[in-house]
């Protein structure tokens, strides 16, 4: 056979696919490649695209599409299964202009082609020059056809013996030689199909993976679940407790116990009795006001309030977003996210997590008490990595969640590292009401690409709270959903460059704010509004 003249690529590194991604429907997967020259101004192109769910028979189950050189370089490939991972890969392939019309090959899904093939209904000999084959109506006027190794060309067909009247055997000094219709050619037992030729292909190899999922506004269907929706479904609803909690009294300190607690462990007083009932009934705070039977809820989350206020430490409690809108990186299979995932870092929604506001403190932190734990080295591939675990516990309010974090903060005010919440222990107190919460606290390394969530570290002085400008968010079923966010500031921010946080949830969503600039998610956009 005469050498095949082959595309070239500039520069010849290049070739091939560049780019699939799925479209987020579930069946739709995009597919991009680069572009091809003929080898001389004697040929044309096409670009021969393959795909198999088995990466072994990419090639061996032969060109599904073609795409005409008309100067696009991309695809989308419809009515996939959903959930199933594909594998693709894409040839330019030359021909010339006499041997066929691209434009005359049967219609493949949206602007694609395909290449025609068929049975060979009977034998034919070495010198048979009418080849009959099954569906001959899907082969264009004229073209090349391939038995086994053998190329034909063709300049006609004749319709009622179902043939194709050859015009040269053996075309680009292929051999000639008869074909069974059970594949045989004298040699060994091939394809029996009689396919049309796929013209001279560049050599690439490259193959890319990719799997059908679904994104928003696009809903994945479930067996467990049906069709998703913006519902928490892990952990256990614990809003009623938050706001039951959220306000309890503060201790008073007048009457009895009028002086600060702090102010005695200081050394500053002695001798004050820390307790007792709430007012005084003859005088202070008006006769007849003093209390008896305060909840003893109430009473162990005020006293653990002031026990933390000497023996814990102030952090920020970031919590994991449990529901919202799932990022592009979940894929059908899975139920979470790609670990380095920069947009959800790896809790499958998008941002992630959202930033707890301590509504009892101005700087919006909260208390909690690091135990001693031991620290060590631990020597990994990828370097030596500091390990250490606290054994934690803060108040019954805010609810802590596996896999919240915290940001703890040196002496100096500076962060120090941000832990993971490894899990949680909860104490029950009187008929049901929640006590202490106990937990353990991981240190995440710094490499880990949670340090760029973006997070407030105080609202002190005086915290307040701003609006977003109306975000057009597309909903299902082609709707518009318009919506807005708040976003808790304090004083000590003088300019919106100095706003770098997160947005909260609205509509099963937030937005991450680099300096002032709320950044764009779900195809939307908002900017902040001044009061």
């Amino acid at each position: 056979m005469t050498c095949a003249p082959k595309p070239v690529y500039v520069p010849h590194s290049q070739g091939g696919l560049n780019l699939v991604a799925s479209r987020g429907d579930g069946s739709t997967i995009a597919i991009q490649w680069d572009k091809a020259y003929p080898s001389t101004s004697n040929y044309s192109l096409m670009y021969n695209i393959y795909f198999s769910s088995v990466l072994e028979e990419v090639f061996t189950d032969g060109v599904k599409y073609v795409a005409q050189d008309d100067g696009y370089l991309n695809a989308c490939i419809l009515d996939l299964t959903p959930g199933d991972t594909y594998y693709f890969a894409v040839k330019a392939s030359q021909f010339d202009t006499t041997w066929w019309n691209t434009a005359l090959l049967p219609d493949g899904i949206t602007d694609l082609k395909t290449l025609p093939e068929g049975m060979l209904l009977s034998d034919i000999t070495a010198d048979d020059l009418m080849v009959p084959v099954s569906d001959i109506g899907l082969f264009p006027a004229y073209g090349v056809v391939q038995i086994g190794v053998e190329l034909l060309r063709f300049t006609s067909k004749d319709i009622p013996t179902s043939s194709l009247i050859i015009s040269e055997r053996g075309f680009f000094d292929t051999d000639i030689t008869f074909h069974d219709t059970d594949g045989y050619d004298g040699y060994v037992i091939r394809d029996p199909l009689v396919k049309f030729w796929k013209g001279f292909e560049d050599d690439n190899r490259k193959i890319f993976q990719e799997t059908t999922n679904f994104t928003f506004p696009n809903v994945a269907f479930t067996v467990l679940d049906g069709y998703a929706t913006n519902t928490d479904k892990i952990t256990v609803d614990e809003s009623a407790s938050d706001n039951s909690l959220a306000d309890f009294p503060r201790y008073d300190f007048v009457g009895w116990h009028r002086t600060d607690p702090v102010d005695v462990v200081d050394g500053k007083c002695i001798g004050t009795y820390i307790g007792g009932e709430q007012f005084c009934a003859d005088g202070y705070l008006g006769v007849g006001r003093q209390t008896r039977g305060i909840p003893l809820n109430e009473q162990a989350a005020r006293r653990s309030e002031v026990l933390l206020s000497t023996t814990g430490e102030e952090v920020v409690l970031v919590k994991r977003l449990w529901e919202g809108i799932r990022c592009p990186c979940v894929l059908a299979t899975v139920e979470r996210g790609a670990s380095r995932c920069t947009k959800c870092f790896g809790t499958g929604f998008i941002t992630g997590y959202e930033q707890f506001f301590n509504p009892r403190r101005s700087d919006g932190r909260i208390l909690v008490q690091f135990g001693p734990a031991e620290e060590d080295f631990k020597f990994l591939d990828a370097g030596v990595e500091s390990h250490i675990i606290f054994d934690c516990w803060t108040l019954p309010f805010p609810m802590i969640k596996d896999w919240d974090f915290m940001i703890k903060y040196d002496i100096t005010g500076a962060e120090e590292y941000r832990y993971e919440v490894l899990n949680v222990t909860r104490n029950t107190n009187f008929l049901g009401n929640l006590g202490t919460q106990k937990f353990k606290l991981q240190r995440i390394r710094r490499t880990d690409p949670i340090y760029q969530w973006k997070a407030i570290a105080s609202t002190a002085l005086i915290p307040s709270t701003i609006t977003t400008s109306i975000g057009m968010m597309a909903g299902p079923g082609s709707t518009i959903i318009p919506h807005t966010h708040d976003i808790v500031i304090n004083e000590g921010i003088v300019s919106l460059s100095q706003v770098n946080q997160t947005t909260s949830v609205s509509e099963g969503h937030n937005h991450e704010i680099r300096e002032g600039t709320v950044q764009e998610e779900l195809d939307h956009f908002h900017t902040i509004i001044l009061p």
